[in-house]
């Protein structure tokens, strides 16, 4: 794994957890785009699927999530007669992959960490995992489709989680595998 690869995958990342909606009459538009965020998680993590299991799924959950992105996208464009319900199910559907990616990119930094007897390094990555996809659920189920201040300032509080989450794995990945 190089530093081209982890900023791929953490760019990619960063995009499929965070909503940046802006809405023109009925129509919005992801401007993080999932579509583009999985592509970059793929182009990243093509190159680590032989370091350990948990990568190798995870590159098959970016083409899974690549797809459900494409689905939620779709979803979100047509013109349904109640568009909310879509709208919710779309982002059902990143959500899910969301989360199950991360899940996955986490367990196989924690896993290559064992690996190479350096546990230390991945110490915080499952709880700040667990905030930031906790997170992410609560924002859907609690607001899903609508936008009030209190979605507003949950879905700022998921940005932040993310960006720490991000730096955190960018930093110590670079002690696993750039000694």
């Amino acid at each position: 794994m190089n530093k081209k690869n982890s900023i791929f995958v953490i760019t990619g990342i960063f995009l499929i957890c965070t909503r940046f909606w802006v809405s023109f009459g009925t129509v919005n538009i992801d401007i993080s785009n999932d579509i583009v965020g999985y592509i970059l998680i793929f182009l990243g993590i093509n190159n680590m699927k032989e370091l350990n299991s948990r990568f190798k799924k995870g590159m098959f959950l970016s083409l899974a999530g690549l797809a459900g992105a494409i689905l939620s996208q779709y979803l979100i464009a047509r013109d349904w007669p109640v568009p909310e319900t879509m709208y919710s199910i779309a982002i059902g559907i990143s959500v899910v992959f969301a989360i199950y990616f991360t899940y996955y990119y986490t367990e196989a930094l924690v896993m290559e960490a064992r690996i190479q007897e350096k546990t230390a390094v991945t110490r915080n990555y499952q709880i700040t995992w667990l905030l930031m996809s906790a997170g992410i659920f609560v924002h859907y189920f609690a607001f899903k489709s609508t936008i009030t201040m209190w979605s507003i300032l949950v879905e700022a509080l998921i940005a932040v989680i993310t960006i720490y989450y991000c730096f955190l794995v960018f930093s110590t990945s670079k002690q696993l595998y750039e000694d």
